[in-house]
């Protein structure tokens, strides 16, 4: 099972959270925009939420946010001023963006020519972008090109529910929704983790 959030992200009172602690707010200074900071305590902050104020918070080595739970797994992504984090039972990808960002002048550099005929909807490569980007954290390797080793081959429900595939690694699953505050948000998971 897999469960998503998705919230605004608030302004930094971390001194006055009691969700957070001081490891935390030692993360978070070494970031010297305040927007980055608001970010990385606000998923942070759902993560101890969720799983209790003592987890354990580390990174892998590709950079990557892990916790110190057995078959646990999280995936975090912030973006138009909203994080998202997606916690998991089997390893999971999240991404999210603005669904006003123009994604359309660079989508030769990450859409096949397939993908790109696949869907007409003015949507589709801010659907596309944040899937593969979702697929690259649920892959979790560097050196991953997007267009040719991450690829939407099928999709499904009326674009909310998107099939790829991940070079030497199988298929996934992706959902695709739209916020009311017009992110898009992309979910990936495994196939055989369905």
């Amino acid at each position: 099972m897999v469960k998503l959030f998705i919230e605004p992200i608030p302004p930094v009172y971390a001194c006055c959270d009691t969700l957070l602690t001081a490891a935390d707010i030692a993360s978070a200074s070494r970031f010297q925009n305040e927007r980055r900071r608001g970010e990385h305590l606000a998923w942070r902050r759902i993560v101890r939420r969720e799983l209790g104020r003592s987890v354990v918070i580390d990174y892998n080595e590709v950079g990557a946010p892990v916790v110190d739970i057995p078959n646990t797994y999280i995936s975090v992504a912030h973006g138009g001023g909203s994080v998202a984090v997606a916690i998991g039972e089997c390893a999971v990808g999240v991404d999210i963006e603005s669904a006003e960002r123009d994604f359309e002048r660079a989508k030769e550099r990450y859409m096949s020519l397939m993908e790109q005929q696949l869907c007409s909807d003015a949507l589709w490569p801010a659907k596309v972008w944040t899937a593969k980007e979702a697929m690259y954290k649920l892959y979790g390797h560097r050196g991953v090109d997007l267009r040719d080793d991450l690829q939407i081959y099928a999709m499904e429900a009326a674009g909310s529910l998107l099939r790829g595939r991940l070079v030497d690694c199988g298929d996934c699953l992706i959902d695709i929704s739209t916020t009311e505050d017009n992110m898009v948000v992309a979910l990936a998971r495994f196939a055989d983790n369905t």
